[in-house]
């Protein structure tokens, strides 16, 4: 789970020069962290050192964000989810938000994209007063129930709350 987190922050945090509309690497770290992060319930409800398997399921019920990591992994797993959501919130779309800055002084007449982005993608343009060329970032947004979540907020959330249930129960492990 950590590994999938870690790759996902990578994403979320890094700053290129380009980011590819119609690239799925993003989601991909998306699908990856949020069913990892589910199924880590797995492993915990058979360490001995939870005396009780059905808190972690309580835990997961009684904390939004891993509500919604459960939702997306189930809706992942089974192309959507037939019964009630933990979370309330059905899913309904994932896309991506792309911003692209562009340097004070540039031509913003330039910018050509060779592809266009899926139904409702975002593409937010800006200039600043740095120096250098454009800078362009990519996140992945999810919508649950007719309200947007940015995928890394719910990400570190997640792993806030596993840190929270191991260490109420005096185990150690570093998920940062």
């Amino acid at each position: 789970m950590i590994r999938a987190y870690e790759n996902l922050r990578i994403l979320a945090t890094n700053i290129g020069k380009t980011a590819v509309i119609g690239d799925r690497t993003a989601v991909d770290a998306t699908t990856s962290f949020f069913m990892n992060c589910y199924h880590f319930k797995d492993w915990l409800k058979k360490d001995s050192r939870i005396q009780c398997p059905k808190n972690v399921e309580d835990f997961i019920s009684n904390s939004y964000a891993l509500s919604i990591a459960a939702d997306l992994c189930n809706s992942f797993k089974h192309a959507g989810i037939k019964s009630d959501p933990r979370s309330g919130k059905p899913l309904e779309k994932i896309n991506m938000a792309y911003s692209l800055d562009i340097p004070l002084g540039s031509d913003p007449a330039y910018i050509q994209f060779s592809r266009n982005p899926s139904d409702g993608d975002t593409i937010t343009i800006s200039q600043s007063i740095r120096a250098g060329g454009p800078v362009a970032t990519a996140k992945v947004v999810f919508t649950l129930g007719g309200i947007s979540y940015d995928a890394i907020e719910v990400a570190d959330e997640c792993v806030r709350q596993w840190n929270s249930f191991l260490e109420s129960r005096g185990i150690s492990v570093a998920l940062d």
